[in-house]
């Protein structure tokens, strides 16, 4: 009797067209798994889900460019084992809401830029609550090309170490998401930069950053690590918790450069502290501007602005403490694009403020008594000494508004309008003044000046900075979701 020659149809081809073979391999277990893992249906450009990693990941193969794979209400795993969802296009994953659908980390999940979500094709995420798992466990993970968004996510972190969103050499948005850190070394928002950025021009107010904006921040931990090559922005956000916006310095990071450039700007702390850091300067440029405490028992913020070479011995700088001797030290704070010049690209502070409008004070490390010891060596004089103002120097690194002071061109970043700038004729090269009747960048507003940075040529004050519309041009123009922060600024 003749055989019967008639196959069955493959399981790569039962399951949804674009699915790869490879990928089909890799999950198929056999013909009874099948419509576990091919659940999801299409609906025109809506990939509707079971909330499984399988399912979600057979409907990320399957989708285009422009589709939205939906997770529905419910609360589900993932990452066990170090798995992942991999969104390897211009595709949204959305949930039903936040707190409706609930991602838990798995306690197996992968580590630092092994998160739960890859974002690999620039796509979003968004509408759902992530609770976080201890150990160095990562919710959201960005690689490949920038343009990519997460919008709309409660983060809820536990006690140790981990990432909301570990971000690696490109650059994007994250907007409208409520943030709780899980414990002091928690850092929330961690990011790198491409490779070449010390060798590319600054890109301050304009897209080729990571935008952090609209978010709400509570609990211990750090709002943002900006780390190797990184050039972050954190605007319009209100921090609840004890936290602060970090830039971290070369001394610390992998691979061994600074942060890039930093841009944070109108942003509240809320928490009723006394003595504490909000913000923290580890190198680089940036411009730091319009920040304020809000609270009524809350003062005396500070700027930390610090070189962890000149108090610490690291091996980027070859076990040496760094001294006057080698200004400028590698990606501090004032250089710019390589190969670098002190003083170069100089960092601009101001109106950062409290409840009653005073000043945020700018502090500094001491220097150790084996750094004196090691100037005075070098100089060939044995009553040499320095402070850290001898290498992070004021009107030559960094130029700082003191609040409630009259400028007069000689000194840091003056405040007015066009018509007060132009009558000032300064007499230091370098010093900054923010015009405040001129530039239309925020769209929340109307057609209220929002303000620009002019900085004194040598013989003209000659625009350098005006920031990126706001909100960001990722979110389609749209009107913030959170509550507007009301930030004093006239």
């Amino acid at each position: 009797m003749k055989a019967n020659t008639r196959s069955q149809p493959s399981q790569a081809r039962i399951l949804s067209p674009g699915l790869p073979r490879a990928l089909a391999a890799l999950f198929l277990g056999g013909w009874a798994s099948l419509p576990q893992l091919a659940a999801f249906t299409r609906e025109g450009t809506n990939l509707n889900t079971d909330g499984s990693m399988s399912d979600v990941n057979a409907a990320a193969a399957a989708a285009v460019d422009g589709d939205t794979i939906r997770v529905p209400a419910g609360t589900f795993t993932w990452g066990d084992g170090g798995n992942a969802i991999w969104l390897q296009r211009r595709v949204t994953l959305a949930g039903a809401g936040q707190g409706s659908t609930i991602i838990q980390v798995s306690s197996t999940a992968g580590t630092y830029g092994n998160a739960i979500i890859r974002i690999l094709g620039g796509g979003v995420v968004r509408d759902m609550t992530i609770r976080g798992a201890t150990g160095n466990k990562s919710a959201i993970a960005t690689s490949g090309p920038s343009g990519w968004r997460v919008t709309a996510i409660t983060y809820v972190g536990v006690n140790g170490e981990g990432y909301f969103c570990y971000g690696g050499n490109n650059y994007g948005l994250i907007d409208n998401c409520t943030i709780s850190g899980g414990g002091g070394s928690s850092e929330l928002i961690f990011t790198r930069g491409p490779g070449d950025s010390w060798q590319t021009p600054s890109s301050l107010g304009t897209v080729d950053a990571v935008y952090v904006e609209d978010c709400v921040f509570d609990g211990p931990g750090y709002v943002s690590d900006f780390n190797s090559n990184a050039r972050g922005v954190v605007r319009f956000c209100t921090i609840k918790g004890n936290m602060k916006v970090d830039g971290h310095g070369v001394a610390t990071n992998t691979p061994a450069r600074g942060v890039r450039h930093m841009e944070v700007y109108r942003n509240r702390w809320t928490v009723d502290f006394r003595y504490w850091t909000p913000i923290e300067l580890r190198g680089g440029t940036g411009h730091i501007f319009d920040n304020q405490v809000t609270q009524a028992d809350a003062y005396q913020a500070w700027f930390k602005v610090r070189e962890y070479g000149v108090f610490g011995k690291f091996a980027v700088f070859g076990g040496a403490l760094q001294t006057p001797v080698n200004y400028p030290v590698l990606d501090q704070i004032g250089t710019g694009q390589d190969p670098r010049v002190g003083g170069s690209e100089p960092m601009y502070l101001w109106n950062n403020v409290d409840r009653y409008g005073a000043d945020w004070i700018l502090t500094m490390d001491g220097i150790p008594p084996e750094g004196i010891s090691l100037y005075q060596v070098q100089t060939g004089n044995p009553n040499a000494t320095y402070t850290i103002q001898d290498i992070i120097r004021k009107d030559r690194d960094y130029f700082k508004q003191v609040v409630g002071s009259p400028f007069d061109g000689s000194s840091g970043v003056g405040r007015g309008t066009k018509a007060q700038m132009l009558a000032i004729r300064a007499t230091l090269k370098g010093v900054g003044f923010w015009v405040t009747d001129e530039a239309d960048w925020d769209r929340t507003n109307g057609t209220q000046p929002d303000g620009q940075l002019y900085v004194w040529s040598g013989s003209d004050w000659v625009l350098k900075y005006t920031p990126l519309t706001y909100p960001h041009p990722l979110r389609g123009g749209g009107a913030p979701a959170n509550v507007r922060i009301n930030v004093r600024v006239n």
